[in-house]
Order: structure tokens, then C-alpha cells, then sequence
């Protein structure tokens, strides 16, 4: 996934929005993982309700939450 936007050049607001995209891309995957790694949708695919999402992303993704390294960080 790919997009672009305008960023104002105003460092303290550009600091703010560019904190708060990462923010938020952590709270999206933490909600990936809760529903469909750990929850009542681990046996679905997000990829039909975000379309963004490719079958060989989310399997890379879901393969990452399960391995061992990241079972004890």
C-alpha cells in the first residue's frame, strides 16, 4: 500500500501528524492481531474487509505474530 499526502512543512506540526500516523499503524496492526492472529476471527482473512491487504502480506504478517520471537518480546 502506497499514498500520498501533504504534509505542511511546519515542523511542529509535521512532528504531530507523522506521531500520530505511526500511532495509529500500531493501534491497526495491535486490532489485526487481536482479531484475527489471537480472537474470534483467527480462522478468516482481513483481506476481504480491507482490501489493501494481499493474501502473501497478511500471511507474512500472521506468520510473524505467531513465531516464537514475538511470542516472548
Amino acid at each position: 500500500m502506497q499514498a500520498n499526502f501533504e504534509i505542511p512543512d511546519v515542523e511542529p506540526l509535521r512532528s504531530k501528524i507523522i506521531s500520530n500516523i505511526g500511532l495509529e499503524f500500531r493501534a491497526f496492526k495491535s486490532r489485526l492481531t487481536t482479531r484475527f492472529v489471537f480472537g474470534d476471527l483467527k480462522d478468516e482473512s482481513p483481506c476481504e474487509s480491507y482490501n489493501f491487504i494481499e493474501e502473501e502480506t497478511w500471511h507474512n504478517f500472521k506468520q510473524s505474530r505467531l513465531s516464537e520471537e514475538w511470542m516472548v518480546s
